[in-house]
């Protein structure tokens, strides 16, 4: 009996460690697949006689569509399956990442890259779920950890991977050719994501007689009544502030070095790579910091670094060189990401994990609203002032992300209280819901 039970243990290890293997290199493809654009934009500008105005309204249109299906993605994952939902929304981003090579103007790109946004904003949810229900809630920080690490990564990735391919083969061509990376991991979802825990995993893995349910699906009634929290809103609100920051740099950087700098593309995408290197380890280790030190009160960690961040954000703005520059911004995301995990992941901890897919959809919304206003205004501030004034923008970013978190709850206890009146956190149902700590 014993050994069964060890080997059903060995079992849930090996689904999680699957799972998130699969679910961290399908992140990579995503990001790879997404910002080939940024690399590509001065190219794109040049060939259609877009100003900076213009190519900032191409990236906000993939932002604005990917933004608005966080929350349906969740409901997708969390009523229909996360397995199904991600394997649709990887399959319709690929065909549209080729389908980008193809556009003859700025219309048609626009129209593109907002059907693009489509396909993609249904995943991040997805994944979040997916990985819910093939973890134990011992596992499940960590896992989300090292899930989430890889967005700093392919952030990093991306110009490394895109800059050869425009200079081998054009901006179309590296659109067709980042596809092909979408069609593998189409099929290593389809093939490699192992089947949910099963109760018997649960609690084999556990050692415990009372086990936590394999994480089931809610209804859409059920669903749909966690919008009408506004503490979770509130998350919203601070990640939309983080990200404001985020996607700025991830979106111009670039092109800052290129037409300002005059780095040639090869060295433009090995430096942009430099600053998110440093927030994927910082987010790892902000989130064991959370975790070991600073429980019920992320203030203690959101307010110091944005205010730090702002600083480093100024010094960048002020750099005279391209290398100075990139120190500064490296320095600024280092110390940005320490707050990721107590941003995004605080709300996820606290939620039940069935409602990880919505829940994950609202706070994400809040990031990629973001993502929809940071490249417009700053490529319009750009045109019409000055790449240090667009940049300078950023600091609203820090501001938004500080009023979060003054506003949002501290506690677990605080947390499942103000989500009482539109969920039932019953006692048995809410325990496997908080569990979500280091492994």
């Amino acid at each position: 009996m014993t050994e069964g039970k060890s080997s059903r243990a060995r079992s849930a290890k090996r689904v999680a460690v699957a799972a998130v293997a699969v679910l961290f290199m399908t992140w990579l493809i995503d990001y790879i697949d997404r910002l080939v654009i940024t690399l590509a934009l001065p190219d794109i500008g040049d060939e259609f006689g877009l100003g900076t105005t213009m190519q900032g309204l191409i990236l906000t249109a993939f932002f604005i569509t990917y933004a608005l299906m966080q929350i349906p993605g969740g409901i997708l994952a969390d009523t229909k399956g996360a397995r199904r939902t991600m394997l649709l929304a990887a399959g319709g981003w690929t065909i549209f990442t080729a389908t980008s090579g193809l556009a003859v103007g700025l219309t048609s790109m626009i129209a593109i890259r907002a059907v693009f946004g489509i396909f993609q904003g249904m995943y991040p949810a997805a994944s979040i779920k997916a990985l819910s229900e093939r973890t134990t809630p011992k596992q499940r920080l960590t896992a989300n950890g090292i899930m989430s690490a890889s967005n700093p990564l392919g952030s990093a990735i991306a110009p490394i991977v895109a800059a050869p391919l425009i200079v081998a083969f054009g901006w179309r061509g590296a659109f067709w050719a980042v596809s092909i990376l979408g069609l593998m991991i189409v099929f290593v979802l389809w093939k490699g994501m192992p089947k949910p825990l099963t109760t018997e995993e649960l609690a084999a893995a556990s050692g415990k007689k009372t086990v936590p349910e394999p994480v089931a699906q809610v209804s859409l009634r059920q669903a749909m009544g966690l919008l009408k929290s506004s503490m979770m809103w509130r998350f919203t609100l601070m990640f939309c502030g983080f990200n404001i920051i985020g996607w700025g740099l991830v979106s111009w950087v670039p092109s800052y070095l290129r037409e300002n700098k005059h780095v040639s593309l090869t060295g433009v995408g090995l430096m942009s790579g430099v600053p998110w290197v440093a927030a994927a380890i910082s987010m790892m280790v902000g989130g064991y910091l959370f975790d070991r030190f600073f429980q019920g009160n992320h203030r203690r960690v959101v307010i110091p670094v944005m205010l730090v961040t702002a600083g480093l954000l100024v010094m960048m703005v002020r750099a005279g060189s391209a290398t100075e520059f990139i120190a500064w911004e490296t320095c600024g995301t280092l110390v940005m990401y320490l707050a990721y995990m107590q941003i995004f992941g605080l709300p996820l901890r606290m939620l039940p994990p069935e409602y990880a897919g919505v829940g994950g959809g609202m706070v994400n919304f809040g990031g990629q609203l973001a993502g929809a206003i940071s490249p417009f205004v700053m490529g319009f501030l750009a045109e019409h002032f000055s790449y240090g004034v667009a940049f300078s923008f950023l600091g609203v970013g820090c501001v938004l992300a500080i009023v979060g978190a003054l506003v949002t709850p501290q506690t677990p206890e605080a947390f499942r209280a103000g989500l009482g009146r539109h969920l039932d956190l019953s006692e048995k149902k809410s325990a496997p819901a908080v569990a979500v700590s280091a492994a």
